[in-house]
């Protein structure tokens, strides 16, 4: 078991799986395909929730099952999605990303295709600027920095195999990204959500549309006029990507001095909590 693997899931209640052989090969497995210890974090605690909502708790018996017959595998993925019936389509896709990619990893092909699910929620970004939408989208969650976004193209996009590998496939959900970090040219792979997948696919339809050849080579990230974008031409993005973690840093600084604040003023929690008096509980404020 890589060491990544371990201090990702230290402390973390989803570390009991690790006991299970499958769910070491798939930890494993994410640890050295991905950058970001979060994907590991992100896909062990879904893959808790499948089995625990699926009633699949036995993971490696339920592995045994659909190798012997993969059927079980995409009816064990619907019972998940029917067992979260409040949830919309994006919240339903990051939930069953885990248990897809373990079965993959384990060598069981399941659809790597949008499960059914409530409508989805309008998103909070709007922008008039779709491409800027896009790579805003893009760069939320997956841990790309924006030059690493702006030298994909649509053939890095795709489905994984049973070894982490990309297979080319723009309408696979998850959306595996594959890409090179420039630093020590190590080959990494992340994922997109489900809002910056849509995004994805409403932009090649426009540039479809104006004609542009989409093969395997071309930017996943274009300009307006077609070309490649660039840092000049997704500077707008740039400054509202810039912005948006400014007002969020902001948020997170007011939040934290209001809860200090509150708690110098009442003191630590139970301060003033009375002991029971006959029989009753009481709180002095």
């Amino acid at each position: 078991m890589t060491a990544l693997s371990l201090d990702a899931l230290k402390d973390r209640r989803e570390a009991a799986l690790l006991t299970q052989p499958s769910v070491r090969r798939f930890a494993d497995l994410l640890s050295r395909r991905c950058r970001e210890a979060s994907w590991i974090r992100t896909s062990v605690a879904s893959l808790d929730r499948f089995a625990s909502l699926s009633g699949n708790t036995d993971l490696e018996a339920l592995l045994e099952r659909c190798r012997r017959d993969p059927r079980v595998a995409a009816d064990a993925l619907l019972a998940f999605a029917a067992a979260l019936p409040d949830a919309t389509r994006p919240q339903v896709a990051a939930l069953v990303m885990g248990p897809k990619l373990w079965f993959t990893f384990n060598g069981v092909e399941v659809p790597w295709s949008p499960l059914e699910a409530e409508a989805d929620t309008p998103l909070a970004l709007q922008t008039p600027h779709p491409i800027d939408r896009l790579i805003l989208l893009a760069l939320v969650g997956s841990g790309l920095h924006r030059s690493e976004l702006l030298r994909l193209t649509l053939g890095d996009a795709g489905r994984l195999d049973r070894d982490g590998n990309l297979i080319s496939d723009l309408f696979a959900d998850p959306l595996a990204v594959r890409y090179v970090q420039r630093r020590d040219g190590a080959e990494y792979i992340t994922f997109f959500t489900d809002q910056a997948r849509d995004a994805l696919h409403i932009e090649l339809d426009r540039r479809r549309w104006n004609g542009e050849a989409l093969d395997a080579g071309a930017a996943l990230i274009a300009g307006a006029s077609g070309g490649r974008a660039t840092a000049a031409t997704t500077a707008r993005a740039r400054r509202m990507n810039a912005s948006l973690i400014s007002a969020a840093n902001a948020v997170n600084v007011e939040l934290c001095r209001k809860t200090g604040d509150f708690f110098r003023t009442w003191g630590p929690p139970g301060a003033r909590f009375s002991p029971p008096a006959e029989g009753r509980v009481e709180e002095t404020l």
